[in-house]
């Protein structure tokens, strides 16, 4: 087997070399093009179980390709074929004399907690959702059921002016429902793009209304200022709902201690390039008054998976900054020496008439 060869192999040299029969690493020594020189016990046992055979004398064609792209140094993550939930870690050194000591790690386990961070994150993000658009539905059937029993047991003695009043009352709810429609469709990815203007103080209260079990109670205190040109924005109304309601929930989410979180919101220049259509932007930053970020993570915060909350599964923010871009905006970590703070920059937009 290659564990018995290569070690039997590593202990005919002089004392002064490395016996990898001794290192607990799972080390492996390879030649220019991939073969298999020497392996410490651990490497040959990692091998074995992410489905590469004891007897191989080379690395497989793919993952060694994989690590002559990649510069010495810099970490790969490799899955077998025929094996796909098993996942190699490894990094490729040079060892001089055109071999290379690659350094080497399983990381399945890590890639599975991933995936269920993932799925947990998708229930509870398409829970919120359901809650929300099933409140509009609702609303909307009520008004619609409503007004038909209205004119059904009316009838012929109906006014006018209340026939007039209860035909408006069905289109609306009507419009409400298709408007609803769209936007949910359009945030699937499934219909034409939606950007409508958009009530800013409705929106963040729709997300606080999600998180009820976190602000209501008195558990935690929300303030919100928004300034008279910044009370309209443009965008999907459930992706603005998204992204508040994963910063609102940043803010308080595993708080040993009630959190004061101030909402603020006033108009700002637009970037450098903005839309046709947008004269101005609206910056809304979200502030509380935890512990903040350190100086030394601040530029992890929005990457995948990153979280300095026990239990947190370091989605909420990088999936809120993905749906800013979307709405052609932002999401900024600002600098606070009394806490953390947020900013949305959104297309702005006057009051529809």
């Amino acid at each position: 087997m290659m564990g018995e060869l290569d070690l039997a192999e590593s202990g005919t040299r002089g004392s002064s070399a490395l016996d990898l029969a001794t290192v607990e690493a799972p080390l492996l020594l390879c030649a220019g093009n991939g073969q298999l020189k020497l392996a410490t016990p651990s490497a040959t046992a990692l091998l074995r179980r992410v489905a590469i055979s004891e007897q191989a004398r080379a690395l497989p064609v793919d993952l060694w390709r994989l690590l002559e792209r990649t510069p010495t140094g810099e970490a790969v993550e490799w899955r077998p074929r025929g094996a796909p939930h098993n996942v190699l870690g490894c990094t490729r050194y040079s060892a001089g004399q055109g071999t290379y000591l690659l350094l080497m790690r399983e990381v399945s386990e890590k890639h599975l907690l991933q995936s269920e961070r993932l799925r947990r994150q998708g229930l509870d993000s398409t829970e919120r959702l359901v809650a929300s658009i099933a409140h509009d539905i609702r609303s909307s059937v009520a008004s619609v059921v409503y007004s038909a029993c209205f004119l059904e047991v009316s009838g012929a003695t109906i006014a006018p002016t209340a026939l007039s009043e209860t035909v408006k009352d069905l289109s609306k709810a009507s419009a409400t429902l298709q408007f609803t429609v769209d936007a949910l469709l359009d945030y699937a990815r499934l219909g034409p793009n939606v950007s409508v203007p958009v009530p800013l103080r409705e929106v963040i209260n729709r997300a606080l209304g999600s998180l009820s079990s976190h602000y209501q109670g008195g558990a935690h205190r929300l303030r919100m200022d928004v300034a008279p040109r910044a009370q309209w924005v443009r965008g999907n109304p459930l992706v603005l709902e998204q992204i508040f309601v994963n910063l609102l929930l940043n803010a308080v989410e595993a708080s040993d201690k009630p959190r004061c979180v101030i909402v603020t919101a006033f108009p700002v220049l637009p970037p450098r390039r903005p839309r046709a259509d947008t004269s101005f932007y609206v910056c809304v930053r979200v502030w509380d008054d935890g512990p903040g970020i350190p100086e030394d993570l601040r530029e992890y915060v929005f990457d995948p998976f990153f979280s300095t909350k026990l239990g947190g599964t370091g989605l909420g923010l990088a999936v809120a900054q993905q749906a800013a871009e979307s709405l052609d905006g932002s999401l900024e970590l600002t600098d606070d020496a009394s806490g953390t703070c947020f900013s949305v920059f959104l297309p702005g937009c006057e009051e529809p008439q």
